[in-house]
């Protein structure tokens, strides 16, 4: 009976231990935890499970405003979606005082931009115009009124193709800009 009676009350000691106190040590979810990114992350370089590294920009307190994760604590930022315009990054997991924390956060989705295409915008007439008015003047130099005019046009057909290759824009976050996650579920330091 002494036995089972010590075993009881080692049992409920460690469980006891193992329940926070009152909060302490415990950030609450919907704390919002910044992060400096420490390298530059875009569409070319991103891929679905990869991980970048950054650093907490702020430190994050518990309810009683005792320091749980440091300013400076290592992030992880996971990919978890990819494509041509856009990426997600969810931050994964916090290092801090030596142990790492895995984390539920919101997400940031970072889109690049997509300018409308060929004859849509004042842009396509600069191209178009640009590249027919050195297609002439070459065209002239080298072959006279024809030539101006064989030069138009494969100047304005030259502005196209350059307006093409230059209006989409990939998604990207340059080194040491700083990103917002919102924890999803309370995070326990231990």
């Amino acid at each position: 009976m002494r036995r089972n009676l010590v075993i009881l009350i080692a049992s409920l000691g460690v469980a006891l231990a193992a329940v926070p106190q009152d909060g302490r040590g415990t950030i609450p979810a919907g704390t919002v935890i910044r992060v400096r990114t420490n390298e530059k992350i875009d569409t070319n370089n991103a891929a679905v499970g990869r991980t970048f590294f950054g650093t907490v920009a702020d430190d994050a307190m518990d309810t009683h405003g005792t320091i749980v994760i440091p300013r400076g604590a290592t992030a992880e930022l996971a990919v978890t979606g990819v494509s041509k315009h856009q990426f997600t990054l969810d931050l994964a997991a916090i290092t801090a005082n030596g142990r790492r924390y895995a984390v539920t956060s919101s997400s940031q989705t970072i889109s690049g931009t997509q300018k409308p295409g060929i004859g849509k915008n004042k842009r396509t007439a600069k191209f178009l115009g640009g590249g027919a008015a050195g297609g002439s003047v070459i065209g002239a130099i080298a072959g006279g009124g024809t030539g101006a005019l064989i030069g138009g046009l494969v100047g304005a057909g030259a502005g196209a193709g350059a307006q093409s290759l230059t209006r989409d824009k990939a998604a990207k976050v340059p080194e040491e800009s700083l990103l917002s996650f919102r924890l999803e579920y309370p995070l326990v330091a231990r």
